[in-house]
């Protein structure tokens, strides 16, 4: 009974993991169209599924400790497989082994994109800023060791000796 637990846990976080990822590529659209909004509203839908795998992840790791009460440190997934899981079951609990492993890589990539294009975005704002706002202070034309920008960086008149 443990191990049909443990299947219905770990396909509910493949699932999520799978929602999250459908999330990620709307949202990488939305940064790519400039709609901060839908950005905003995706990370909104985002919320609860972190929570969903969160709880999942808890109860995967209280039952792995109920399977394994004598582990020295939480056992990875492989150990519990090991102790757990009949041979007969081992190539299905192999292959939903690697589709969680495959969803959360997927993700992972997916984000750091996200990441990615977030932060260029970022950048690109703030250099139009920049271009659009130059800075108070003239770059040249004052004394490095002194904090005060003379009154009149200019002189409107001309020097008639020169």
């Amino acid at each position: 009974m443990p191990v049909e637990m443990m299947k219905e846990i770990v396909r509910k976080l493949v699932s999520a993991h799978q929602k999250l990822y459908e999330i990620a590529l709307k949202k990488k659209e939305a940064i790519k169209t400039g709609d901060a909004q839908l950005v905003g509203r995706l990370t909104l839908q985002e919320m609860p599924l972190i929570d969903e795998v969160r709880s999942l992840e808890d109860r995967r790791a209280e039952q792995v400790k109920r399977d394994l009460p004598f582990a020295a440190d939480t056992p990875t997934f492989r150990e519990w497989e090991a102790a757990a899981v009949s041979d007969a079951e081992q190539p299905e609990w192999h292959n939903l082994y690697l589709e969680l492993a495959n969803s959360v890589l997927v993700l992972k990539q997916a984000n750091r994109l996200n990441q990615d294009l977030l932060r260029q975005s970022l950048q690109w704002v703030r250099l139009s800023m920049n271009l659009f706002q130059p800075p108070s202070q003239p770059a040249n034309y004052g004394d490095p060791r002194s904090n005060q920008v003379s009154a009149s960086t200019y002189s409107f008149r001309i020097d008639s000796r020169a």
